[in-house]
């Protein structure tokens, strides 16, 4: 289990609800900030399945992670070398070739994909567990794949930047692919084109595009078209400190309990979850997603590795960002003003205990 389960039920979502009893009024604010705006749908008003808006959803969160900061698909590269399909030292390699790692000196470049960027300095995670049978079936194809990425982010879309529909177009097999290794980690799941990839021969950097449904694709550039023409890019290169092209915004997939607690951005001082629903009027759905944010904010508060001080949500298809200042958030969903401390000690020991029984260790 992860952290985003045990806020569905358990001890965490019962803390919440009774604690933080206003909850339902904050994402009431979200919902109306999203009823302003009609939302990006699918192209040519496509029914699509369920599967559909879960690949949108991974692949978008990962372009826009990419926009923030060009860091490793750790999750993806580890369930690879996990599952004997990727090499332990070339997954290395791959991670010590984004902007995020370049500069490693040999030794850190060698245990690249467990070195995490934080303001603080580098977070280590837990060594890659390779399969014994790995016979490097994906090294070369992916390494590709990662190297004509940078190229074309470099020439079409710097970091920071959002690039034309047709560059943007051009990016969305390689997040869409990254996208679906990173389901094999988090869920075992295999979607069918990479599914028929797996048993063959070595696959190029094409192959592993190609494993991304065309609707996929072509929805992409319709939301990053959304984030810079609704002024949220503008607010998160403001919240950044409007650097320039190609710089970093931020971090990208912070990481607060390993395989457990990760976040999706961080820019500047602010947390930022990112939401690729087409309605957000769901209650209890929004109200998990602001328990969260929270969450993690406060797994980071006493290492302070990343600086959270405040947390927002972005709603892809709305173009809508949102952001609260953490205290502020708090008395928002408490409902009036509270002991800001005492609730975060309780929290902490609650999500400690829930952390401790999946196995997870929490940091600091």
């Amino acid at each position: 289990m992860a952290l985003t389960d045990h806020l569905r039920a358990g001890e965490l979502a019962g803390w919440f609800a009774r604690r933080m009893p206003g909850s339902a009024a904050v994402a009431g604010q979200v919902a109306a900030a999203a009823a302003t705006v009609a939302p990006v749908r699918p192209a040519g008003g496509r029914r699509v399945g369920a599967r559909h808006w879960a690949e949108v959803g991974g692949a978008f969160g990962m372009r826009l992670a990419a926009l923030v900061q060009q860091a490793p698909p750790y999750f993806g590269l580890l369930a690879l070398v996990g599952n004997g399909l990727l090499s332990a030292r070339a997954a290395a390699e791959i991670a010590a070739g984004y902007p995020s790692h370049r500069g490693l000196d040999p030794g850190d470049a060698a245990h690249a994909l467990q070195l995490h960027p934080s303001r603080a300095g580098w977070i280590t995670g837990t060594s890659v567990t390779a399969s014994i049978t790995c016979q490097g079936w994906a090294d070369a194809g992916l390494a590709d794949l990662a190297a004509r990425t940078h190229a074309y982010h470099d020439q079409h879309a710097p970091t920071g930047c959002v690039g034309t529909p047709g560059a943007e177009h051009g990016l969305a097999p390689s997040y869409g692919a990254w996208s679906a290794m990173e389901d094999l980690y988090r869920s075992g799941t295999v979607s069918e084109d990479l599914r028929r990839l797996l048993g063959g021969p070595p696959p190029t950097a094409g192959d592993f595009r190609k494993i991304v449904a065309p609707a996929v694709t072509e929805e992409l550039p319709a939301l990053a078209t959304r984030l810079h023409a609704s002024g949220a890019l503008a607010r998160l290169r403001a919240l950044a400190g409007d650097p320039p092209p190609g710089t970093a915004l931020g971090i990208a997939a912070p990481i607060f309990v390993e395989h457990w607690a990760d976040g999706d951005v961080l820019v500047g001082d602010t947390l930022i979850e990112v939401k690729t629903v087409l309605r957000a009027d769901d209650v209890h759905r929004t109200c998990r997603w602001l328990w969260q944010v929270l969450s993690y904010a406060w797994l980071d508060s006493a290492a302070d590795r990343y600086g959270i001080r405040a947390v927002g949500l972005y709603l892809a298809r709305h173009g809508v960002l949102l952001r609260w200042e953490t205290d502020e958030l708090v008395s928002l969903m408490v409902g009036g003003r509270a002991d800001i401390t005492a609730l975060r000690q309780e929290f902490l020991a609650a999500a400690s205990r829930a952390a401790t029984l999946d196995g997870a260790v929490p940091r600091g």
